[in-house]
């Protein structure tokens, strides 16, 4: 099974895109982030004609979180501790809790938006510690707004103080990753690959990005994960999303 997560920055703007890759790739499974469109107005009958079936959890005009699959899906749980529904959704997929998540941006440090996120990261950890067992097959997928190391940076000396790549917020990415996560993609690729491009100055062609979308599994899980790999191929196409996908392939 294949399952791939995608900030797709408006699901109804950049459909066509998204419809193309799903032809192409043939992926069982895709968690999307900033659908930025409300349940009611999502292009539900275009993804079942597909053949993908969908669950939704959205809002008018900004953040939004979608999981569209092959596979049939089970118990969806929107949000957590009642919070941030349009941030968090989680489906049961063939065993697999399948976790998909839009977690803050932030802002500058010590704003209210920083603090925020900050404490996001806090309550969300607390929340897994609460809602999941160690030993459930759990896959933590999206665009989580903070790339870990410096080689998931393009110029980490400049960047120390930039949103996404400070270090309160990879500490607490890092305390999130600790529930028991894996980082699937660094577990199979060491090479520097970035998943969101800004759209200004160029900075896609000129190689000038970050890894912030990931795929964590749960250690049950992830022996069972044969490869995780970003599709870049998508960010070149005409009217993209700024962000790309990561796939995740998991054994039977």
């Amino acid at each position: 099974m294949r399952i791939a997560t995608w900030n797709v920055n408006s699901v109804r703007a950049r459909l066509p895109v998204v419809r193309q890759w799903l032809q192409q790739s043939g992926v069982d499974v895709l968690a999307m982030q900033e659908t930025k469109t409300l349940d009611e107005t999502f292009p539900v009958a275009e993804f079942r004609d597909m053949g993908y079936d969908i669950a939704i959890s959205g809002q008018k005009t900004y953040n939004g979180v979608a999981i569209a699959s092959r596979v049939a899906m089970s118990n969806p749980v929107k949000g957590w501790d009642g919070r941030d529904p349009s941030r968090i959704l989680a489906v049961e997929i063939a065993g697999i809790t399948v976790i998909d998540g839009y977690l803050p941006h932030g802002g500058e440090r010590g704003d209210e938006a920083f603090q925020r996120k900050l404490a996001f990261f806090e309550g969300f950890r607390a929340y897994l510690d609460r809602a999941y067992p160690a030993d459930r097959q759990l896959l933590l997928v999206g665009d989580f707004n903070v790339a870990p190391e410096p080689i998931d940076v393009w110029a980490p000396e400049e960047m120390q103080d930039a949103i996404g790549f400070m270090r309160e917020e990879r500490d607490a990415l890092e305390h999130l990753r600790a529930w028991g996560f894996v980082d699937l993609f660094r577990t199979f690729h060491q090479e520097q690959q970035y998943t969101w491009w800004d759209y200004r100055m160029n900075m896609f062609k000129r190689r000038m990005g970050m890894r912030i979308d990931h795929a964590w599994g749960s250690k049950n899980l992830s022996v069972r994960v044969v490869d995780c790999l970003v599709d870049v191929e998508p960010r070149t196409w005409e009217k993209p999303s700024d962000h790309t996908p990561v796939i995740v392939t998991i054994s039977s």
